[in-house]
């Protein structure tokens, strides 16, 4: 079964990247403050390891940002962490907004990825989108640029990233989708 995979960039990216350094900043800020002003030491133990953590998390984040070596540091999963030491701490609406920032920072990271195969489209949105290729009037790809032209005056278009420009044979993928329109047209 032949298919083509083709990324899109995600321009929300770097956004993402800006807004995690300032969380996990203000984690670290806000742990570091609740050790210095803890009335026991229990507390004060608590936030001393979840200001460990998080000063931990904000250095391999810097790196990986700047230099790209740590690849398999995951913010998201040290957002999970912080939240428990926020429960633990009693601090129940930081815990649930840090947590929900982790989850959708999974969403925000993801790769868009739209696949073509032979009896639908699957496009990368949230919730994801499948078209049936009798719901589509036209597929295009030309010069780094997806077209996608629903039936229902809908269109769909989008810069293609940078390594789908190098991968897919513009006019091998433009006789494919011909031909399944043709076939469910």
């Amino acid at each position: 079964m032949k298919a083509y995979s083709i990324l899109l960039p995600n321009e929300k990216a770097k956004t993402y990247s800006y807004i995690t350094l300032f969380i996990l900043l203000i984690n670290f800020l806000v742990f570091g403050f609740v050790f210095f002003n803890a009335p026991d030491n229990r507390i004060r133990n608590i936030s001393l390891t979840a200001t460990a953590i998080s000063f931990t998390s904000l250095v391999f984040f810097l790196i990986n940002f700047f230099t790209g070596k740590i690849p398999a540091y995951r913010p998201g999963i040290s957002f999970i962490i912080l939240s428990i030491f926020w429960f633990i701490l009693g601090n129940y609406f930081l815990g649930l907004s840090v947590i929900c920032f982790a989850v959708i920072g999974f969403f925000a990271r993801k790769k868009f990825n739209v696949l073509f195969t032979e009896d639908k489209i699957t496009y990368p949105s949230f919730p994801q989108k499948i078209y049936s290729w009798n719901e589509v009037s036209n597929v295009v790809l030309k010069d780094g640029i997806l077209t996608i032209d629903l039936k229902n005056n809908k269109l769909i278009q989008a810069v293609i990233g940078q390594e789908s420009v190098d991968q897919v044979d513009e006019s091998a993928f433009n006789d494919f989708c011909g031909k399944q329109l043709a076939k469910n047209g």
